[in-house]
């Protein structure tokens, strides 16, 4: 017998994970020292900006000028000078300045690197070693550092010297993931995020937390090699397998899916809604909450290699939308939640962001917060993803200023005083 009930097993992950009550907790990583060199480079940014999330110490190495990455978001909409796109990720940091191609400043950065845990760097393959600040030059004044290098193409390979500027889309394209995005008589849909930025970020911020723990036993640190486009290629699902096995190649194919049918969006009363329900027994129930139960017999449905012959998909989602269109999204839904019988149905409206924004449950869970920030004003931020009992994630403050914060890590991490910091600025090292 259970030893407890589902409600009481709701009371506890609530108050274990209670929003409300993170700043009370300890960090993961608050030893962890981390040289946010990810000029121009948001999936540099990103990876981190979710170590920043998890404690760690992060300080962000710009140019005097600021990091082009500054501006980035809508033209016409800023915050208090700062592109969104920035504004959104650049968290949790210390902001400093430096230039690079300054005999000074390199000298601060090996200073700096000498004392850190991990380094993150967006620049093309090689330019910071021709600048003597590589990883096979700073790995000599610490051999306990972490690199992580971010790029398109990667570090090697025949096309590793031809990068292009980072941008999402260019590894969309690169990865094959367009091939199989949109419908199959239309263009190429790109997809709406800068969604191999944030790949890109979390498979490196992933390979960081595993060259860790390998430097807990070893005592060293090791070179990290991420590309952006090969970051998207692990979304490919089994399009790689397909062409080995059968040498077909996977083409877009919209609303349909040639895996498993029902899988798709289908129109509803206030909009679209997804449904699926894709094996014998959960397509019976969805037929069951149509009212057609003689769709599950069908020798057109009724089995998966049925269902998913092409010609079939349309007539199959063509039957759904037949009945779906008579009710909101909701209804169906409460449908859904009201079946009893055997076989299960997945339903969800095609949000907006507007109506994710509204909905209580996000807030609840701490998806979302406003915060008010005494240089940027009111902020409506998303919060990290993670949810943990003992070491929860946070979000302590948004992006700063460049160079907001030179004198407290300069004077903290090299001992620089205001009066070398002002040469240094006159110098326009800083």
């Amino acid at each position: 017998m259970p030893s407890s009930s589902s409600s009481d097993w709701s009371d506890w992950i609530r108050r274990e994970e209670d929003p409300a009550r993170v700043s009370e907790k300890p960090e993961a990583l608050d030893d962890l020292v981390v040289l946010d060199l990810s000029h121009a480079h948001y999936g540099a940014l990103l990876a981190s900006t979710y170590l920043a999330e998890l404690g760690a110490e992060v300080v962000k190495v710009e140019p005097p000028e600021g990091d082009p990455a500054r501006s980035w978001g809508p033209p016409d909409v800023a915050l208090r000078g700062e592109g969104l796109a920035f504004a959104a990720e650049a968290r949790n940091r210390y902001h400093i300045t430096l230039n690079l191609t300054s005999r000074a400043g390199r000298s601060l950065l090996r200073g700096l690197a000498a004392r850190a845990d991990v380094l993150v760097e967006g620049f093309r393959p090689g330019y910071l070693d021709s600048l003597g600040l590589g990883y096979r030059q700073l790995a000599r004044l610490n051999p306990r550092l972490i690199w992580v290098a971010c790029s398109a193409y990667g570090q090697f390979g025949p096309q590793a010297a031809n990068q292009p500027a980072e941008y999402d889309l260019t590894d969309q394209a690169l990865s094959g993931l367009l091939h199989i995005s949109g419908d199959p008589e239309a263009a190429p849909t790109r997809l709406g995020s800068w969604i191999t930025s944030y790949a890109q970020a979390a498979w490196a911020a992933m390979a960081v937390l595993a060259a860790l723990h390998w430097r807990r036993r070893s005592g060293r640190g090791q070179m990290i090699d991420v590309s952006g486009a090969e970051a998207v290629m692990r979304y490919l699902e089994y399009s790689v397998l397909l062409y080995h096995t059968a040498k077909q190649v996977r083409g877009r194919t919209g609303l349909y899916e040639r895996a498993v049918f029902p899988y798709t969006f289908v129109r509803v009363k206030d909009g679209f809604g997804f449904i699926a329900g894709y094996t014998d027994q959960n397509f019976g129930a969805i037929c069951r909450i149509m009212g057609r139960p003689e769709l599950a017999r069908d020798p057109r449905f009724d089995s998966t290699l049925q269902r998913t012959r092409p010609e079939n998909e349309v007539l199959l989602r063509d039957e759904i939308e037949k009945w779906s269109v008579n009710y909101t999204a909701d209804e169906i839904l409460d449908k859904v939640l009201a079946d009893r019988g055997p076989g299960v149905v997945v339903f969800g409206p095609l949000n907006s962001p507007t109506r994710t924004l509204g909905e209580a449950h996000w807030w609840e869970r701490g998806c979302f917060r406003r915060i008010a920030d005494p240089l940027y004003g009111e902020m409506l931020v998303s919060m990290p993803v993670w949810r943990m009992t003992r070491t929860p994630p946070r979000l302590k403050w948004p992006c700063r200023p460049r160079g907001y914060h030179n004198g407290h890590v300069y004077g903290a991490r090299l001992g620089v005083g205001p009066g070398r910091l002002d040469e240094l600025r006159n110098q326009g090292v800083l």
